[in-house]
């Protein structure tokens, strides 16, 4: 794509969702970006200043509240942490490529916490007893089994994160990360949706819009891959491939 299609791109999408233009500005920039940095990038691809002016004040209050853009001072920085990440959702992120060394670290915390939690701690204690009395002691054979699945459950995430933090502090290169942590998970039957940083079309089935709509067989990016678990007897989809034109 020329500089000039570029350009023409990015004015069509900030005349349908200028804050949708703000943060493919934002994913795009290797350093946190000042107002007049983001501004200025507007108009470098062909959208008039007094358009980016008039809205500037509506797209920053959205961009305080934005999931993935971190707001430090007056700068401005995408962040593919969500501020609500799940442990599950880290691991997935740790093998994408176009990952900033700052969120390598934030992502290999999340994962960490994830495995010091203790399920039957407090009120999930006394929920779990009460509910075991209700129903009575059950099978002992039964309550082995749900325990050493629940360990073994445990040992694979325990083994995956091990993974995932030592290459992450090496600055092992993308691909290796990519390749083991997908090489990990599909001992648990979760087959990969796509790989971030492809091209392909858009199947609402299997993608999420990052932002905005995209009609069926569009070409898109794929930001961020998603998952299919393959059991026994179904697939289910664990999350969307999430994309953007």
């Amino acid at each position: 794509m020329t500089e000039r299609s570029r350009g023409k791109a990015l004015a069509g999408r900030f005349a349908g969702d200028p804050v949708a233009a703000v943060c493919h500005v934002l994913r795009r920039a290797a350093a946190p970006l000042t107002a007049t940095d983001i501004k200025q990038a507007l108009q470098d691809g062909g959208v008039a200043k007094a358009d980016v002016d008039r809205v500037w004040p509506r797209v920053q209050r959205k961009l305080a509240a934005h999931d993935e853009v971190l707001v430090a001072g007056r700068t401005y920085r995408w962040s593919v942490v969500p501020k609500a990440v799940t442990a599950t959702q880290a691991l997935e992120l740790l093998g994408e490529a176009r990952i900033p060394a700052g969120d390598k670290a934030l992502l290999v915390d999340v994962v960490r916490a994830a495995l010091t939690h203790q399920p039957e701690n407090g009120k999930e204690a006394k929920e779990a007893k009460e509910a075991k009395e209700a129903n009575g002691a059950g099978d002992a054979e039964d309550e082995a089994r749900r325990r050493q699945s629940a360990i073994d459950a445990v040992r694979a995430l325990a083994e995956l994160a091990s993974e995932a933090e030592e290459l992450a502090v090496n600055e092992a290169r993308p691909e290796a990360l990519i390749h083991r942590l997908r090489a990990r998970v599909k001992r648990s039957g979760l087959e990969p949706i796509d790989r971030a940083g492809d091209e392909t079309t858009f199947d609402r089935r299997r993608h999420k819009p990052i932002d905005g709509a995209i009609r069926d067989g569009a070409r898109v990016l794929v930001v961020r891959p998603g998952y299919v678990w393959k059991a026994p007897t179904e697939e289910v989809l664990i999350a969307k491939a999430v994309v953007e034109e």
